[in-house]
């Protein structure tokens, strides 16, 4: 059985009259007979009985009707369904995010994302730059917000620059630089360093291990914790000084206070991520989206 044929029986019995359906389905009354015809004969029963006044619905007619409604209707749900995963209304998106990064704007992407597309399960996971690339290469993640990836991983993802951030001194309160407005990287060297991992973030970590030497000297490393909540709590707690990015104030600081360098170092992107190849309707919906909040997210992250 055909649904095409279906919706022909469906719409003569409905309206108990083969011209009304032949109207409603923009053909001719003998095309609706001749399918009407072709469908008992292909079932071996009687559908419909009629005369030049009236059709009826036999008894296999009643049953074909009520299973035919219900087939058009599971029709109607997959060209639905089919159509909203085309425009990226339906699936599964799974974001991998830093939040010391991310945190003051990533909350309202998702609710946003998630008011206009209903239908889609929604996933947020808080992962370092490594921890997401090592996500995307098992294919654990749809969609990554971090730093700078190495160069050879860009041939595979696509990457749309978010925002620039700056690296600042970040000094306990009551440190004898912690009055100051800015500080020369130089005046550093003899402190001691609390630096984020470099295996959570190399490239941050590099940049800012070339910045020191080209400063004149190499930190005394002390500690490397692997969050950025971490590191403010070990500088709060007179363990050390950092430089870190300065979207981390947005975190609990109490006890550190933050210091512009000058001049300043060089810029630390937040960058979005995701796949190349094949890019899901889903992902470009999400994508789209943060396209058109990058004015609002780079004036809030200024």
């Amino acid at each position: 059985m055909e649904l095409r044929t279906l919706k022909t029986f469906v719409s003569v019995a409905t309206h108990r009259s083969f011209s009304a359906a032949a109207r409603e389905l923009h053909t001719v009354q003998p095309a609706i007979s001749r399918q009407i015809a072709d469908l008992e004969a292909e079932l071996g029963v009687k559908l419909l009985w009629r005369n030049t006044r009236e059709v009826k619905m036999t008894a296999p007619g009643e049953a074909l009707l009520e299973e035919a409604q219900r087939m058009l209707v599971l029709e109607a749900q997959a060209r639905k369904r089919v159509a909203m995963a085309a425009n990226g209304q339906t699936g599964t998106l799974r974001i991998g995010y830093m939040s010391s990064a991310c945190a003051s704007f990533v909350p309202g992407l998702m609710h946003d994302f998630a008011t206009d597309h209903p239908e889609v399960s929604l996933s947020l996971h808080e992962m370092s730059a490594q921890q997401q690339l090592d996500a995307f290469a098992r294919d654990e993640i749809d969609i990554g917000l971090s730093r700078p990836l190495p160069s050879e991983q860009r041939d595979s993802l696509t990457t749309v620059a978010v925002y620039e951030d700056r690296l600042m001194a970040v000094v306990p309160e009551g440190h004898r630089l912690a009055h100051r407005k800015r500080l020369a990287l130089s005046e550093l060297a003899q402190e001691d360093f609390v630096l984020f991992q470099r295996g959570q973030a190399t490239g941050l970590f590099d940049q800012i291990i070339s910045a020191c030497g080209d400063a004149g000297f190499s930190p005394r490393i002390q500690r490397q914790p692997a969050l950025m909540q971490t590191l403010l709590s070990e500088v709060a707690a007179g363990l050390g000084i950092a430089i870190a990015p300065g979207c981390i104030r947005r975190l609990q600081r109490d006890g550190c206070q933050f210091i512009p360098l000058r001049p300043a170092l060089g810029a630390v992107p937040l960058e979005l991520h995701y796949p190349t190849i094949p890019v899901r309707p889903v992902i470009e919906a999400f994508v789209a989206l943060v396209e058109q909040r990058l004015p609002v997210i780079r004036q809030q992250m200024a």
